[in-house]
């Protein structure tokens, strides 16, 4: 058994809080680049108070965090002017109960892998949004396919669920660790192109390397290789060198296209297809394509 000292809260926040600064710093620039307009709604999907702390300092204003019905009722305990800061709704990720285009922006910071089906929580966020989709999901590349099959990255996501007293934060919070399922900018597109096969649209991939840990959750990370590293040279003395790896691999373009981490922003057009036009409130084929 866990030690208690441990609360409710730290348990259920379990690495969603920590060291989010290079987020948010890819988040603002993204913001720029892409043309977000941080005036206009924002729904979260799978949300915490960190993710509201985070877009508010990235000057977002109009922003509505979703979750199960249970989860957000926990996220209310110890925020209780919550409701005040922000609009509260209860949302099934994969089956999102809102009509087409109700939200500008929808974003979800590493969701999207403790979902049953990544692609139609995904599908459902592009259903939703007039605009824009912002997600960070875990990065598929060739560095952290070699990672996986060395044993210092582990295929599914054990210490979430431990962390959480073996009661949720697997597939879907459940106690059922999740598969971690890895993104790249062809998959989004892939992804995309299916699902808005009418419409032009830009994804801004920005792959990078974030190892967003801290030393209690380094301590209990027993499923890699990492864990007897630490345990040797220490938790403190390996993260102090793995931040400046870390630091070093994303000065270098290549090698940080190769990262843990895979920031994607989707911009809806509305533009159609070349091979498409349109006839009053219907599209059809163009037939001088």
């Amino acid at each position: 058994m866990r030690s208690t000292s441990v609360t409710k809260q730290e348990v259920r926040t379990a690495g969603s809080e920590k060291r989010r600064d290079q987020f948010l710093a890819v988040l603002l620039r993204h913001v720029k680049t892409c043309n977000i307009d941080t005036n206009k709604k924002l729904l979260v999907i799978g949300g915490s108070c960190q993710d509201v702390e985070l877009l508010k300092c990235a000057g977002f204003n109009d922003i509505t965090l979703s979750n199960f019905q249970s989860e957000l009722e926990e996220e209310q305990e110890p925020h209780t002017d919550l409701s005040a800061k922000v609009k509260l709704l209860a949302i099934d990720a994969e089956q999102i109960d809102l009509p087409d285009g109700s939200f500008d922006c929808v974003f979800a910071h590493e969701v999207l892998h403790h979902c049953r089906s990544p692609h139609r929580a995904l599908c459902e966020m592009l259903r939703v949004a007039s605009r824009h989709v912002v997600l960070l999901e875990p990065n598929d590349s060739l560095s952290m396919r070699a990672l996986t099959w060395a044993g210092f990255s582990f295929p599914f996501e054990i210490f979430s669920v431990v962390y959480h007293e073996y009661q949720a934060g697997g597939v879907r919070d459940s106690c059922v660790p999740n598969f971690i399922y890895r993104w790249n900018a062809n998959e989004v597109r892939k992804t995309v192109s299916s699902y808005l096969a009418e419409y032009l649209f830009q994804a801004h991939a920005y792959p990078y390397w974030d190892f967003n840990v801290d030393e209690k959750e380094l301590a209990m990370r027993k499923e890699t290789r990492i864990h007897a590293i630490t345990s040797i040279i220490g938790a403190k003395t390996f993260l102090v060198v793995l931040r400046t790896i870390q630091k070093a691999l994303n000065a270098i373009p290549v090698l940080r296209r190769q990262g843990n981490k895979f920031f994607c922003c989707i911009e809806k057009t509305g533009q159609l297809r070349p091979w498409l036009i349109a006839e009053g409130s219907k599209i059809a084929f163009n037939p001088r394509f």
